[in-house]
């Protein structure tokens, strides 16, 4: 049986690059929901790369809202995994470590979004996980997640963990929506601010004030790792890497 990728043997990993810090002494600074393939091999990256170039408490904690599947790929391997880019010029495999804390559910997000430390809350939901009207860019109050409680819908967490830091005297953090959706931010600022308004005129107009949403454009493809591309990076890398995308 092939032993599993952590960090007693990513030294002997047989990769491209490693992680230029430690990631064991990372402090977390980011939010992340959506902890799919598009994240790990996209935002990931880039944040992998901006820690190497100048290490501080940037890692992620990364929130899957309904599925453990991601979390019990990457938990027993110390969030580590590999990166396999592939072109005409071949392949490249990178080990990433950014991924600091991999959590499950709404109410696990809520609380990761009210620590004191954390600066940018990042979002790959898809389109439809922001329970909104796509003619007007609202809030959908028919949506049926919006009557299950603040952790069953993106506004509903984006507004209790918001909440959370006003009530606690916290600084502002930025919500960066990274996904295909026109508009992005803007849709991302209204659904929050249509949802907080429903429990508190005053804690929207906090929001309004104080979190910043900007919209982003992002053109990446990431496929859905296949049990041959494990193999296959498995192979290369010397470690089994149930986590790996490509």
């Amino acid at each position: 049986m092939t032993e599993r990728l952590n960090f007693a043997n990513a030294i002997r990993a047989r990769v491209d690059a490693r992680p230029g810090y430690d990631p064991r002494t990372l402090g977390i600074g980011q939010v992340h929901i959506g902890l799919g393939a598009f994240h790990r091999a996209h935002q990931a990256l880039y944040a992998e790369l901006a820690l190497a170039a100048r290490p501080g408490p940037w890692g992620i904690a990364a929130v899957s809202m309904r599925s453990a599947a991601a979390r019990d790929q990457l938990a027993p391997q110390d969030g580590l995994y590999a990166l396999a880019e592939r072109s005409g010029a071949g392949e490249t495999l990178r080990l990433i470590g950014c991924i600091r804390r991999c959590l499950v559910g709404g109410e696990a997000a809520i609380a990761a979004i009210a620590d004191p430390a954390i600066r940018i809350v990042t979002l790959t939901v898809t389109e439809k996980g922001y329970c909104h009207d796509p003619a007007s860019g609202r809030l959908n109050p028919s949506h049926s997640a919006l009557s299950q409680g603040d952790a069953a819908s993106l506004p509903g967490v984006l507004t209790a963990g918001l909440a959370a830091r006003r009530q606690a005297g916290l600084g502002p953090v930025t919500v960066l929506c990274c996904d295909n959706l026109p508009h992005n931010g803007r849709v991302a600022r209204q659904v929050t601010l249509d949802y907080a308004a429903r429990r508190d005129d005053g804690l929207a107009a906090w929001i309004e004030r104080e979190i910043a949403f900007p919209s982003t454009m992002v053109d990446r493809i990431v496929p859905a790792t296949t049990d041959a591309d494990r193999a296959r990076v498995a192979a290369r890398l010397g470690f089994e890497d149930r986590g790996a995308v490509v």
